[in-house]
């Protein structure tokens, strides 16, 4: 569970009292009817969350229909904490078809795993894609470039698992798909993981950068070994 932190300023009052200016009022004889509901944008001033957790924005049953066949395998489902030296104000990590461990053999990863994070500017997101993207390549692997909806996003291969790394707006996104799950290209299965992902956390609040920057510079920033952006 996320600690929230109130931090309150305070100034000095002058002692004379002063009359306050009075602003006109407006009033409006009539309110004209929507057609359409709006879209809830995210609201910078509510309680950081990208909201919800994996259980009800990424269920298993949405990851089988995006892939369309099931995902066999256990699930382990992650609410990580705020980590202000990086600027993180809310993070999960979604693990799915992940296999009974069994004493002897050796411990495999999840088919699939996912990792959402939320930060306090657009620009601390792609911050935070570029240094996956360095740190992959650094490793050995080769980038390749894609696109989730309207946002770049960046493939990785030949390091761990195939990865997808993308920034929107202050959101990044880490996907990784095993090699045992999808035979030959991953990018479709990739593109389509994130863009659910993408699209379940629309409703994210609490982010001073929301809406600052549409289309940031490239991807994210997780370890190699698990998708924590």
């Amino acid at each position: 569970m996320l600690a929230a932190i109130a931090l309150t300023g305070c100034s000095k009052a002058p002692k004379r009292n002063a009359a306050s200016p009075t602003s006109p009022s407006l009033s409006s004889s009539s309110s004209k009817p929507t057609s359409a509901t709006p879209k809830p944008t995210p609201s910078p001033t509510g309680p950081a969350s990208l909201g919800g957790r994996c259980d009800n924005l990424l269920p298993v049953t949405t990851i089988d229909d995006v892939l369309s066949r099931p995902v066999i395998g256990r699930t382990s489902f992650i609410l990580g904490v705020a980590e202000p030296n990086i600027g993180r104000l809310s993070r999960i990590n979604c693990q799915y078809g992940l296999s009974t461990p069994v004493k002897g053999k050796p411990k495999t990863g999840p088919l699939i795993e996912i990792g959402i994070s939320l930060y306090n500017s657009a620009t601390q997101a792609s911050r935070r894609v570029q240094g996956t993207i360095e740190d992959y390549r650094t490793n050995g692997a080769t980038q390749y470039k894609a696109a989730v909806a309207t946002f770049p996003a960046t493939i990785l291969l030949g390091y761990t698992a195939p990865t997808l790394v993308t920034a929107a707006g202050p959101r990044t996104i880490v996907v990784t798909v095993s090699s045992r799950l999808v035979a030959g290209s991953p990018t479709s299965a990739l593109v389509s993981l994130a863009k659910a992902a993408l699209d379940a956390t629309a409703g994210y609040t609490g982010a001073p950068g929301a809406g600052a920057s549409s289309s940031p510079a490239a991807s994210d920033s997780a370890s190699p070994s698990s998708t924590s952006s």
